[in-house]
């Protein structure tokens, strides 16, 4: 069985998970936070969640899970099965992860937890996001997910990345980047609407709420 190494609230974490949940993959949840203790670092070498631990063996970085994943079960498939397709779903994934979601993490430790908000980030991270939408705009099908008719792993990256980078933008630039998308709120609702989306949306709104509690103590 794998075991997932992460914890509910990190987006990244959670795409790991749905991908899990959509391939039927067996996986046991093991609680861990991002650290440079030796303990985590030979697990993870750079120290961040998710990773996984299989057969004794351990992978980091989400994009290299999830390839993985899809190699280990082919089926049900998350990347198009033409080359060029695939191709195009990666672009896809990298634009949104570069573009949008690092982009607005700048943002995160201000928005998120009370940190000083960064002037030279508040003039920087807009332009860039600015050029992530609209190159999705250009690039996505929404008919009615982002590469077609099939939900994909462009999906995936788009619904763990949109509600956070979203809050930062309507928060700080007053302006919702999911709307500036058009059909990119239908083809995350189609995402939402999957049974194996609403467990992981379950737990995830589950430990928001334990963390929001502690952090009231």
């Amino acid at each position: 069985m794998i075991k997932l190494y992460g914890f509910a609230i990190s987006n990244y974490y959670n795409m790991v998970k749905l991908t899990l949940e959509e391939k039927g993959i067996a996986y046991q949840e093991i609680a861990a936070m991002p650290s440079q203790e030796h303990d985590y670092t030979s697990k993870s070498p750079m120290g961040k969640v998710p990773c996984i631990e299989t057969d004794g063996k351990f992978l980091s970085e989400t994009a290299a899970i999830l390839d993985y994943l899809e190699e280990l079960k082919p089926t049900p498939r998350l990347y198009p099965a033409d080359p060029f397709a695939r191709a195009k779903n990666r672009e896809m994934i990298r634009i949104t992860e570069l573009y949008v979601e690092l982009a607005a993490r700048r943002h995160f430790q201000h928005l998120f937890f009370g940190a000083p908000l960064n002037q030279v980030a508040l003039e920087e991270v807009k332009p860039i996001i600015e050029k992530g939408v609209a190159s999705l705009k250009q690039l996505a099908a929404m008919k009615p997910f982002l590469a077609g008719s099939e939900l994909s792993y462009a999906d995936i990256y788009a619904y763990h990345t949109f509600p956070y980078a979203n809050m930062v933008t309507q928060k700080l630039y007053n302006w919702d980047i999911v709307a500036a998308v058009p059909g990119l709120k239908e083809a995350m609702a189609a995402v939402g609407s999957r049974a194996t989306a609403k467990k992981v949306d379950a737990d995830q709104q589950a430990a928001m709420a334990a963390f929001a509690a502690q952090n009231k103590g």
